[in-house]
């Protein structure tokens, strides 16, 4: 039990660590773009130090290392889309509009592993859709920023889908390194067209904001992923998706601790948005529930018929 418990709460200190990132989002002054260039470089570069240390997968071939590639670039849009939407509204609105991930989750998958789209995830969807429309309802102000949010949760939920494919031929390891390579390119070619790629870049973040993007980069990115693969070895499954699903929350309460502490009153939001927000967390939840007892009733129909 003790063993368990010390797997649970590093599981749970994941979690915490990626609650940071939505906030880490909002203190760092660059915008969005040239935040997540930096971000998914500073991940890579130690992504590409530990493959050093790592006993090398098999060899990726062409076709899937441009898969990894492209996908990358979806990451690095998810995130710039991310961190867009927290810049232009609040900490709040950003991550629970990321929430509804798992919407756009329940009919991609289906079309990517060519099954049926089941009822159940149909009808939380239409929960989710429920909460965003109470969220819009009584934060229209902040309408830019919900969009971009929910264009982000769509991106998270294809690059999700796409690694549910390539994780069954290439390593966790392998995956993240490449597609941080490919966002980074991605970004380049963003911020080259956009005309900012030039030596003042490097310049234009101040030394607070270097210090933030190393934590972003090597503890929200790198250190999460490492331990977040590590752990799964050990706990089940539906665990770490009842647990991912805290992050929200987690984020929520660390930002209205800050803008507490510090008065600025950013993050205080109208009861329409606690509602929405509410309806779209319990959702998920209701979702990882449903997926283990669908789960256990398979295994037992399994077992009636050996």
């Amino acid at each position: 039990m003790g063993d368990k418990f010390k797997y649970y709460v590093v599981l749970q200190l994941v979690v915490l660590i990626a609650g940071f990132t939505g906030i880490l989002g909002d203190l760092i002054t660059i915008p969005a773009e040239q935040l997540t260039f930096f971000r998914m470089g500073i991940s890579f570069i130690s992504l590409l130090l530990i493959g050093f240390f790592v006993k090398r997968s098999k060899k990726i071939s062409p076709k899937q290392f441009l898969k990894l590639m492209l996908t990358g670039g979806i990451v690095g849009l998810h995130w710039i889309t991310f961190f867009y939407a927290i810049k232009v509204s609040t900490i709040s609105i950003g991550v629970v509009c990321m929430s509804s991930a798992a919407l756009f989750t329940s009919f991609l998958e289906p079309l990517f592993f060519k099954r049926k789209i089941k009822g159940s995830e149909m009808i939380l969807g239409l929960f989710i859709v429920v909460g965003v429309l109470l969220i819009f309802g009584f934060e229209s102000q902040y309408y830019i920023g919900i969009l971009s949010g929910l264009a982000s949760a769509f991106l998270a939920a294809l690059f999700t889908v796409i690694n549910g494919r390539l994780i069954t031929a290439v390593s966790p390891l392998s995956i993240t390194k490449i597609e941080m390579f490919g966002g980074f390119t991605v970004l380049f070619i963003i911020l080259l067209f956009m005309g900012k790629v030039n030596v003042a870049m490097f310049y234009e973040p101040t030394l607070l904001d270097w210090v933030y993007l190393s934590i972003l980069g090597l503890v929200c990115t790198t250190l999460a992923f490492l331990l977040s693969v590590w752990v799964m070895k050990y706990v089940t499954p539906f665990t770490v998706s009842m647990s991912l699903n805290m992050e929200p929350v987690y984020t929520i309460l660390i930002a209205l601790i800050i803008d507490s502490a510090m008065g600025t009153n950013n993050e205080v939001m109208t009861t329409g948005f606690y509602i929405g927000s509410l309806i779209i967390i319990g959702s998920i939840f209701m979702n990882a529930y449903l997926k283990k007892k669908s789960n256990q009733r398979r295994k037992a129909e399994i077992v009636a018929t050996t």
